[in-house]
């Protein structure tokens, strides 16, 4: 993209992101549009924590949808980050799961793990698959063992037909 272009929209999408009411459907439409634009253009880091912050935010909102929306929308920041070179999952150091640069989206993700586990534990099975494909990608050695045991009790929960390739990606993560 066009850096020049990306750097004169930051303070917009800044102002946009932290000003926004979220009471409402129209703010968190708004919200979600904002956090969209930040993943698309050539933005510095500190706004992608501000976007991946209000996606943990959008997790903790009682509307199903908004928080499937938001587990997908994570999950492609991942995604993303992982075909450009940043891997969330090795980023941490201190068993914490936290990054040693704490300010990137990636250790941003991870200050949101908690949130994202609690998700396998909804009623809705959609809302659960969408977290445990963020989980997956949050595994890193700081957490490991934890993650793993969340994975394991899931096992509980999940549908009979998923359990085989839940089991085959927790030996891959534990790995």
């Amino acid at each position: 993209g066009d850096r020049r272009a990306s750097e004169e929209m930051n303070d917009v999408l800044a102002q946009v992101a932290t000003n926004t009411e979220t009471s409402k459907n129209a703010g968190n439409a708004i919200l979600y549009e904002c956090v969209q634009t930040i993943m698309a253009v050539e933005g510095d880091d500190g706004l992608r924590v501000l976007a991946v912050n209000i996606l943990g935010r959008f997790l903790l909102n009682r509307d199903n949808n908004i928080r499937y929306v938001a587990l997908n929308t994570l999950a492609r920041c991942i995604a993303d980050d992982d075909t450009k070179g940043v891997n969330s999952s090795e980023e941490a150091d201190n068993g914490g799961g936290e990054s040693k640069d704490a300010n990137t989206a990636a250790s941003a993700l991870q200050r949101h793990r908690t949130t994202v586990v609690d998700c396998l534990k909804d009623p809705d099975v959609s809302i659960r698959q969408r977290a445990l494909e963020l989980i997956y990608h949050l595994v890193n050695d700081a957490n490991v063992r934890a993650l793993t045991a969340e994975l394991l009790g899931y096992l509980v929960l999940c549908p009979r037909e998923h359990r085989s390739d839940i089991c085959a990606r927790v030996l891959r993560v534990a790995d």
